[in-house]
């Protein structure tokens, strides 16, 4: 969508084209790598420009970050509830998680957060909490589908429920950082689909055949 200024008239850019754009500098170069003449070439703004409509360069990423995940949750929990089977759910899931982590043929992307900032989030508190942030959403969502899976049957009584979901979790944090290192996209399709299909058979999960 185009911006309007106070009075009514269009600025020049597309909000929300220029946070994607500005995010795929992020995470093809790292955030301090990232610049803000990269950000100024990729939204195709004026350094003054972005400056006046987004901040400076954290809180582009931040704003970048905010664009990302309001529009990529409600794909991610489709994938991840939308169907009954909890093996077929998890499959949809990663495989769409590799696809993400896997985009971009010039650069190994990764993780918009977790590639991005991890170096940061020690030093800068507001790194900190939104990887921290990040970490959260992806432990409540396998939570919430793992207490599904268990409460419909799929699953035993007794399984802990956060033990599965940090195995889930810690699947997909591995997969981010393989994307980043450059493993190609079957590698890590294989690797998900092993690792589901090993926590499947250790938690004693109903499959259908």
């Amino acid at each position: 969508m185009k911006e309007k200024s106070a009075r009514g008239r269009p600025r020049q850019y597309d909000t929300d084209a220029a946070l994607a754009a500005a995010l795929l500098e992020f995470r093809r170069h790292g955030y301090t790598a990232t610049s803000l003449d990269h950000l100024s070439e990729a939204t195709k703004m004026a350094r003054p420009s972005l400056y006046a409509a987004f901040g400076n360069k954290r809180a582009i990423y931040l704003r970048a970050i905010e664009h990302y995940i309001a529009g990529s949750n409600a794909r991610r929990n489709h994938a991840l509830f939308a169907t009954p089977s909890l093996a077929a759910a998890l499959d949809g899931y990663f495989m769409a998680i590799v696809g993400i982590y896997s985009e971009g043929a010039d650069y190994p992307l990764g993780c918009p957060v977790l590639s991005v900032i991890t170096g940061e989030a020690t030093a800068d508190p507001l790194m900190g909490a939104e990887l921290s942030a990040a970490l959260g959403r992806t432990d409540a969502r396998f939570r919430e589908r793992i207490a599904m899976a268990r409460d419909d049957g799929q699953l035993p009584p007794e399984t802990d429920i956060d033990a599965v979901a940090d195995m889930l979790a810690a699947l997909q944090h591995s997969l981010a950082q393989r994307a980043r290192a450059g493993t190609a996209r079957p590698e890590l399709e294989r690797i998900a689909r092993s690792s589901i299909a090993l926590i499947l058979r250790a938690t004693g999960a109903s499959i259908p055949s």
